[in-house]
Order: structure tokens, then C-alpha cells, then sequence
């Protein structure tokens, strides 16, 4: 969610809130609504109090989705670079071939995966290209030890890139599921609106709308927080990008640079 969005999302459900509590405080007894507040605020105090602790227990869960994310893909471009180097006592044939699979992983990633897991979805295109750079790799002929040690090495690599990548992706559809933003969403209303509740003609009618103003950016800014981290690859302000797997690319493609070697190109081999 873009930064401005967020803002004014919380400021106007502010307004809202203020100028609901003007509107009732007009019609308000004096005293507020109830005969005693003392106990209407200590049950106003629970209700809020237990809000906010279901509030906090989504956002954390949130929070440790969003890092968790964020974990797998530096975890799966990190394999990626490894698996790169790994394949030098290869003959130059076979390792040639695994570095151009392996770059062209790290471009499709980029280009197709990304977008594909903003709409909470895997990409064809990578999973051809991982089974494209596997079946590569299964060809490889091993002639000695040194190349069976880095045959081994390249495919545990692979494992710990294939764990990213599912990691990644399985972040992608959203940890908060709808009816949990139902509580949520129901919650906030009733914290906000009960406010109105303490409304007193008595009372400045700047200080009753300060009050109902503070109670709805403290809670409207939780959900904003929640969602999101519930989003974290969205294409927005703060959402997490293919940085890792991009230097990892520009690594590898500056490494792989010889003297007349021609342009890596990648085939589609989604079709």
C-alpha cells in the first residue's frame, strides 16, 4: 500500500470519527449517556483492550510472515549464485550449459515469477525453467571425484533453492484469511463507534472529537499495518522486490562475460 493511500485511509476514518462524535454530542444528555460512566468505562476499557490484543497477535503473525518471506527470497538467490560458482570442474560444455540455465532462472524469476506471485500464483515459466536446468544437470558426465563432490554440492544447492522458492511463493496468497479480516473489520467499528457512548454536550467539542479522532487512527493504522504485511510482494512503497535475485543476476551475468562469447538468450519453454 502506497504511503499517501495509508495516510488517507487514517485520516479520513479520523474525520469520520470526529464528526460522528459532534453529530451525537448535540443530541447527548449531559453526562454522556450513561447515569454512572465508571462502569462503562471499565467495560469500554476491556472491550478495547481485548481488540487490541487480537489486533496485536495478527500483526505479529503478519510480521513474522512478511520476514519469513523476505528470508526466502534472499535465501533463494543466495543458492542461486552458489549453484552458479559450483558448476567450475565441470567440462566447459556441460558448464557452460548450467550457467546459462542458471541465469536464465534468475531473468525469468525476475520477469515472470514476481508478477505471478502478486497475484498469488506460481509461474509456468520458472517451473519449465527449473526442470530444463535439472534434466541439464542429470546429463552431466562425472569423470572423477572432484567433479562427483560438485555434482553433489550443486544439488543440494539446488534443494536449498527449491526451498526458497516454495517459501517464497507460499507467502504470496496471504496469511490473514477473510473471516479473520471480518473480526477485524467488525472489532474496529464497535471500538470506534463506542466512543459515541461517552459523547457530552458539556464537554469542548474540540476535545470529544480529539478523543474519537485518537481512538480511530490507533486502531484504523493497525489494520492498515496488518494488510500490509499480509501483501508483501505487492508492487507498492515497502513491498518486498526481487532485490536479492537482481544482484545475483548482475553477478552472474558480469561473471560470465568472456571475450566473444555470444549473448546468453533465454527460450520460452513454458509452450
Amino acid at each position: 500500500m502506497e504511503p499517501w493511500l495509508a495516510a488517507l485511509i487514517i485520516l479520513g476514518a479520523a474525520a469520520l470519527s470526529a464528526a460522528g462524535m459532534l453529530i451525537v454530542r448535540r443530541r447527548a444528555p449531559s453526562g454522556t449517556f450513561f447515569k454512572d460512566p465508571i462502569p462503562g468505562g471499565a467495560v469500554y476499557t476491556v472491550a478495547g483492550t481485548a481488540y487490541m490484543v487480537i489486533l496485536a497477535f495478527v500483526f505479529f503473525i503478519a510480521f513474522e510472515s512478511y520476514g519469513g518471506a523476505k528470508a526466502d527470497a534472499e535465501e533463494e538467490a543466495t543458492a542461486t549464485l552458489a549453484m552458479f560458482h559450483a558448476v567450475g570442474p565441470f567440462g566447459p560444455t556441460a558448464r557452460a550449459e548450467l550457467k546459462r540455465q542458471m541465469i536464465c532462472y534468475a531473468r525469468e524469476v525476475i520477469s515472470d515469477g514476481w508478477p505471478a506471485m502478486r497475484e498469488g500464483r506460481g509461474s509456468p515459466v520458472v517451473d519449465a525453467r527449473v526442470s530444463a536446468m535439472e534434466e541439464a544437470a542429470e546429463q552431466v558426465p562425472v569423470n572423477d571425484a572432484k567433479q562427483a563432490a560438485a555434482f553433489e554440492h550443486w544439488f543440494s544447492l539446488n534443494e536449498e533453492r527449491r526451498q526458497g522458492r516454495q517459501g517464497r511463493i507460499g507467502e504470496a496468497e496471504g496469511l490473514v484469511p477473510p473471516v479473520i479480516w471480518l473480526i477485524l473489520i467488525i472489532g474496529a467499528v464497535v471500538v470506534i463507534a463506542s466512543v459515541a457512548l461517552f459523547a457530552d454536550r458539556e464537554e469542548a467539542a474540540a476535545t470529544q472529537a480529539a478523543m474519537a479522532a485518537a481512538i480511530a487512527i490507533i486502531v484504523v493504522s493497525g489494520l492498515v499495518l496488518v494488510r500490509f504485511l499480509d501483501k508483501p510482494y505487492e508492487d507498492k512503497s515497502g513491498s518486498i522486490k526481487p532485490t536479492a535475485m537482481e544482484r545475483t543476476l548482475a553477478h552472474m551475468e558480469t561473471a560470465n562475460q568472456e571475450p566473444g562469447q555470444a549473448v546468453i538468450r533465454c527460450a520460452d519453454l513454458a509452450g
